[in-house]
C-alpha cells in the first residue's frame, strides 16, 4: 500500500503529527495539582530527544559540529519560545482550540519569508494567509468573548514556530536535519535545566511516566516528520501536519468530554482550506513548513 516514496512520505508524516498531538494531550492531562512544572514538561521533551538524536547521529556517524552556529542558535530560540508559549496555551485553554491555533505557523511562514527571505508571495497564497487569520479570529470571537492569555500566547506559539520554520529554510543548506533537531533539544534541556533544578518538584509515578510519554512522542513526532521531509518534498508532504487539528478534536472529546462548540469547526475548517491552499499554490516545490 505504501510502496512508493510519496506514499511512505504521508504515511510518516500522519504519524508524526499524531505523536506530536499525544505531546499536547499529555501536557494537558498532568493534573494542576501535581506540582509539575510547565518548564519540567520541556525539559523532557529536550532531555529525552537529546539522547535519541544523539546515539542517532553518532550511530551514522554524523558530525555533531554545526555548519551554521548562529542560524542553527536563532532557530533553537524561536523553537525554545514557540514550545514554552505553546505548552502555557495548552495548559490554559481547551486542547482543540490551542492545536488549532497553532497551525497558524505556515501562515507566518509566508508572511517571514516574504518580509526577511524576499520570497514572492502570490495573490492565492494571500488568501491562504487572509483565510487562516480569520479562522482563528473565528474561534477566538474577540467581540463577544474577552481575549485571554493563553489565546494571545497560542498565537505567540504560531508566530514562534513560523519564525522557527523560516530559518530552516535556510538552514537546510548548511545543515541536516537531524542536526538541527539534535541542537534544538540540547537547547531546550540546557535552557531549563536551572529551573528544574531550582523549582522542580520531584514526580510521582504517574508523572514520571507523561514526563517520559512526553519525551518520547516528541522524539517519535520529530523523527517520523524529518523521514516524511526525506522521502518527498515538503510541498507534497506539510499538508498532512494538519491533521492535528483533527486529533486534538478527537483527544479532547475522548478525553475531556468536551466537544468544541460550532465557532471552533468553523475557524478550524477556514484555517484547514487555508493550509489546502497554501499546499496546491506551492505545487511541488520544496517548502517544508
Amino acid at each position: 500500500m505504501f510502496d512508493t516514496p510519496g506514499r511512505k512520505a504521508a504515511l510518516y508524516m500522519i504519524l508524526g503529527a499524531f505523536f506530536l498531538s499525544i505531546v499536547s494531550l499529555i501536557v494537558k492531562l498532568i493534573p494542576a495539582d501535581s506540582g509539575i512544572l510547565t518548564t519540567q514538561k520541556l525539559f523532557a521533551r529536550g532531555l529525552i530527544a537529546t539522547i535519541v538524536l544523539g546515539v542517532v547521529l553518532r550511530a551514522k556517524g554524523i558530525s555533531f559540529k554545526p555548519g551554521n552556529p548562529v542560524l542553527l542558535g536563532a532557530r533553537s530560540l524561536f523553537g525554545m519560545a514557540g514550545m514554552l508559549t505553546f505548552f502555557l496555551a495548552v495548559e490554559g485553554m481547551p486542547l482543540a482550540e490551542a492545536v488549532t491555533i497553532n497551525r497558524l505557523s505556515p501562515f507566518f511562514v509566508l508572511i517571514l519569508s516574504w518580509l526577511f527571505l524576499g520570497e514572492r508571495l502570490k495573490k492565492i497564497q494571500i488568501l491562504a494567509v487572509f483565510l487562516g487569520f480569520t479562522g482563528v479570529i473565528v474561534i477566538l470571537r474577540p467581540a463577544s468573548i474577552p481575549l485571554t492569555l493563553p489565546a494571545g500566547l497560542a498565537v505567540l506559539s504560531a508566530l514562534f514556530a513560523g519564525s522557527a520554520y523560516t530559518t530552516l529554510r535556510a538552514l537546510r543548506k548548511t545543515d541536516r536535519p537531524l542536526l538541527v533537531v539534535f541542537w534544538f533539544s540540547a537547547a531546550i534541556t540546557l535552557f531549563f535545566l536551572p529551573s528544574v533544578i531550582l523549582e522542580g518538584v520531584v514526580p510521582d509515578i504517574k508523572s514520571l511516566v507523561f514526563l517520559l510519554c512526553i519525551g518520547l512522542s516528541g522524539t517519535a513526532g520529530q523523527l517520523l516528520m524529518t523521514k516524511a521531509y526525506r522521502c518527498a518534498p515538503g510541498g507534497e508532504v506539510a499538508i498532512y501536519s494538519y491533521l492535528s487539528v483533527v486529533f486534538a478534536m478527537s483527544f479532547q472529546i475522548l478525553f475531556f468530554d468536551s466537544v468544541p462548540d460550532t465557532a471552533v469547526f468553523i475557524g478550524a475548517g477556514l484555517i484547514l482550506v487555508g493550509g489546502w491552499i497554501n499546499y496546491r499554490s506551492r505545487g511541488n516545490r520544496d517548502g517544508g513548513n
